[in-house]
């Protein structure tokens, strides 16, 4: 796991400039490549981690990009990550309750 949250750092770094589109298709890929890599077995609290850090750095990622003076959290919600955004949730789709 710490593999991926540097390799995600790494990738969210603030030098990075490409439109958000490659960015997050990128991440995805990098999600997914982990995802099956690592199905066997019980995952439940390694994609929990990995969703959270990955939030977590995207928020802090289009922060710095859009210059956010907060913490980005009303405006980089989960719900704006995972849903209009596009980022890949390993958890599998929000649920309505955490809408």
């Amino acid at each position: 796991m710490s593999q991926m949250r540097r390799s995600v750092g790494e990738h969210l770094a603030p030098g990075n400039h490409r439109p958000w589109e490659e960015v997050r298709d990128r991440l995805n890929q990098k999600l997914r490549g982990w995802e099956a890599y690592f199905e066997l077995g019980s995952t439940a609290r390694a994609y929990r981690a990995i969703d959270e850090y990955v939030e977590e750095r995207v928020r802090y990622f289009l922060r710095r990009r859009h210059k956010v003076s907060t913490q980005g959290t009303r405006r980089f919600s989960m719900n704006q990550v995972y849903g209009i955004l596009g980022v890949l949730r390993l958890q599998g789709p929000l649920s309505v309750a955490a809408s």
